[in-house]
């Protein structure tokens, strides 16, 4: 395959045209670079000491042998911090507990994996050396290892200034539940519990920070998703301006979520750098990941559901408590109000009582993970329903073609706040499934294996923002995005966003965006993307399944204002009217007269180096636009699996899957592709392998990949994707977010199908269906 075939050359772009990921011809091309491989040969090297226990009064950190070692420029401890500001909280929910802890230790140790000391040496060897060197004094304190462990009424606390380790609460409430109840049929009542996972990037996080040669500013790359979340966090912590600080983001190795908040170490390797005022550098290794970069998931949902006899969802009641882990920083207890929001999913029910919490405990803090709380609430309504169909003696689809909101009443606000913005839920329920070929009841038995069918239905809500909604919920950021364009004297564009390429492609779309309202090639078009100097300022940064839609909204009206420019110069330089020319062919014309034309780069000479303006206008040829999104936009689908079960040792496999998803309109559908199915194999992983395993002290029992279990080819199953496209009107592009679909709905319509092969004597209702849980299940 050669370069070409993956960059599109000479293709016209257009959207709804699939062009290639403009990342992967950098990849191929050896262009592409990540922050731990830019080549700064002199660069020191920064490691972190790390707590080897889960909850410890610090009382000395000595690192008096390990200063002295020659060779070692620079050592850090909690003592250092104390000028230091305290790591940034992303979202601050109204009434949430802070921690207030900086980028080291300095009165107490909490999760096994807290940074408590950093060296900084000429080599990695002599960094090694000094870090053995350097010795912590503690006295152990008890630990919290789960979340009952932190609720307990006698639990220590983890943060003597709270009142008790609940860093926060939501609560929705429309009516009274128990009465609701008293008058069902069926009232389904269980805890769902979804496990702690890791992000697994491929790209582990990495930080080199470099000194300006003249003044005092600071360069800092970073594997992150928001450049101007981090340098406003090491402003803040380092006591600095914004304006002293460059953050770039170069080509991030994946990150689904993880990488959305600041970490602890950037701090440290800016701090390092600006102490010795030499480029410094630090590489997260595989194994340090399992317990420095934050975990996603691990909460678990008290639900009860009450039906009528016909199947009508009537009321709901839920408690959703989030392990937090030690800290509270990153998205604070994010993921739990999204849970408690999301919980009714695209059904209609009206009558809620909902209360969501985080609890902190000596472990690794959570964060935002692929999904951010919306698998957790599906899992347990899905199950819910499948519960509650088997006890009424209904078919699952029937269950849910009664619950389903209706097209007709689109959009529709739900009890929490969320708006359903558009789609037809049942139709493409109906849909997937005749081309899935479900069958209810139909469980083929072969011995000691077993085949069943199942199914779940889900909605996202994506295109994260609204401003409004960011202050209502604590977000410490607007929602909105700007991005700026500018056609240079040769006609060829330059495109500026700080949306970042994470693998997703965002880069490809966004260009095709521009490319397709001008009528240029591709080619034509080059982006620049994760650079908070040449980017212009965007609020929530890549996350929330946002950069097509509110992203890709920015750039689809800069380059609108740029192409209103381009006609003005184009009218006044062929001396017709602004209502009587068009853009056309890499230029612009006078309708109906081809050969009455201005190319774009006589446009780009003249408003460059000409000396006649047309009124109204200034010499260059540059725009910006911002876009803030009026409301949040809901993708929706119905996934359809089946699966085989072996009685004998509990083992599942997915034979084969049916997703039908509708995102609004698709950009670029081979992305669209690649994001359902990627995320789906990582549904996967989390509904049958994956899961972070702690001791009864907290410590953590995963730290390499021979122990943390994920899919493997041979694991992925023949997926058929079905689309609709419906679009939403909070977007001028029409388009809903797809980064998180493939992975909401998975677990819910694996574990429908392991429970429609093993019977219902056992409600599932744990993930991950390992195993050792399903053969227990059978034999109980």
């Amino acid at each position: 395959m050669t370069i070409d075939q993956f960059s599109g050359a000479g293709q016209s772009s257009a959207v709804g045209q699939s062009v290639p990921n403009r990342n992967l011809r950098r990849f191929v091309e050896g262009h592409g670079r990540y922050a731990a491989d830019l080549k700064l040969p002199d660069a020191l090297v920064l490691l972190v000491a790390r707590s080897p226990v889960a909850h410890a009064r610090l009382i000395k950190v000595d690192g008096a042998r390990a200063r002295a070692l020659d060779g070692v420029e620079l050592v850090l401890t909690g003592a250092d911090m104390a000028r230091l500001g305290a790591q940034p909280s992303l979202w601050d929910l109204p009434g949430q507990q802070q921690s207030n802890l900086k980028a080291l230790a300095e009165d107490r140790l909490r999760y096994v994996g807290q940074p408590y000391a950093a060296v900084v040496a000429r080599d990695l060897d002599t960094a090694r050396q000094a870090l053995r060197l350097i010795v912590p004094e503690y006295e152990m304190l008890p630990v919290l290892a789960d979340m009952d462990a932190g609720l307990a009424a006698d639990a220590v606390k983890l943060y003597d200034h709270w009142p008790d380790n609940v860093m926060g609460r939501q609560v929705w409430k429309t009516g009274d539940f128990d009465a609701c109840a008293a008058t069902a049929a069926v009232v389904v009542k269980d805890r769902f519990t979804t496990q702690r996972v890791h992000a697994l990037s491929l790209e582990p996080r990495g930080v080199v920070a470099v000194p300006d040669a003249v003044g005092n500013g600071l360069t800092v790359w970073v594997s992150t998703q928001s450049v101007h979340q981090v340098r406003g966090a090491l402003a803040g912590c380092l006591n600095i301006p914004e304006h002293h600080l460059r953050v770039i983001a170069p080509d991030v190795g994946g990150s689904f979520g993880m990488k959305a908040c600041a970490f602890g170490e950037e701090t440290l390797v800016a701090l390092a750098a600006l102490k010795t005022g030499r480029a410094v550098r630090w590489h997260e290794q595989r194994a340090e990941a399992f317990v420095a970069s934050t975990h996603g998931r691990d909460e678990r949902v008290d639900l009860e559901a009450a039906f009528a006899a016909d199947g009508q969802l009537l009321g709901l009641r839920a408690t959703v408590v989030l392990d937090k882990g030690a800290d509270p920083y990153a998205t604070s207890m994010g993921t739990a109000w999204i849970t408690g929001a999301l919980l009714t999913g695209p059904y209609a029910v009206d009558l809620i009582d909902i209360e969501t919490l985080a609890v902190v405990t000596n472990k690794t803090p959570t964060g935002a993970y692929r999904g951010f709380g919306q698998p957790e609430a599906n899992f347990a309504l899905e199950r819910a329903l499948d519960l509650a169909a088997h006890r009424l003696g209904l078919d699952r689809a029937a269950i849910r073609r009664r619950n389903l909101v209706p097209e007709s009443d689109l959009p529709k606000a739900t009890p929490t706040g969320i708006v359903l913005d558009s789609g037809n839920y049942v139709g493409l329920m109906d849909q997937t499934l005749a081309q899935f070929g479900y069958e209810p009841g139909r469980v083929v038995a072969t011995g000691t294996k077993r085949r069943g069918q199942g199914f779940a239905c889900y909605s996202e809500v994506t295109n994260f923002g609204p401003s409004a909604l960011c202050k209502m919920v604590g977000v410490n950021s607007g929602g909105f995005d700007i991005s700026s364009i500018r056609m240079e004297p040769s006609g060829h564009v330059r495109l500026f966003s700080s949306q970042t390429p994470m693998g997703q492609g965002i880069e490809t779309v966004l260009t095709q965006i521009c490319a397709d309202e001008l009528g240029v090639p591709l080619e034509d078009v080059e982006i620049s993307c994760g650079d908070s100097l040449l980017g212009p300022y965007t609020a929530y940064g890549s996350g929330g399944s946002r950069g097509a839609g509110v992203g890709g909204a920015s750039v689809m009206l800069a380059t609108r204002k740029l192409a209103l420019r381009l006609r003005t110069w184009g009218a006044h330089l062929l001396g017709a009217d602004l209502d009587d020319v068009v853009i056309s062919q890499r230029g612009v014309q006078v309708k109906g007269e081809p050969t009455r034309r201005v190319s774009f780069a006589d446009i780009g000479r003249e408003a460059y180096f000409g000396a006649t303006v047309p009124e109204g206008l200034e010499l260059g040829l540059e725009d910006r636009a911002s876009y803030d999104p009026p409301g949040l936009a809901v993708s929706y689908g119905t996934v359809a699996v089946e699966i085989e079960l072996d009685t004998e040792t509990g083992v599942v496999t997915v034979e084969r899957m049916t997703y039908g998803h509708d995102c609004g309109i698709q950009i670029n559908p081979e992305i669209v592709d690649g994001q359902v199915i990627g995320a789906a194999v990582q549904a996967i992983g989390a509904t049958l392998y994956e899961e972070l395993h702690f001791d009864a002290e907290a410590r953590p029992l995963i730290l390499s990949m021979q122990d943390y279990f994920i899919p493997f080819a041979a694991d992925v199953p023949n997926i058929s994707l079905l689309h609709r496209s419906t679009p939403t009107p909070f977007s001028p592009t029409g388009v809903k977010g797809v980064g998180e679909s493939g992975i909401i709905a998975v677990p819910a319509a694996i574990a429908s199908a392991v429970q429609d092969a093993m019977g219902y004597d056992v409600a599932l209702t744990t993930l991950p269906l390992s195993p050792p849980r399903l053969f227990a299940a059978m034999k109980g």
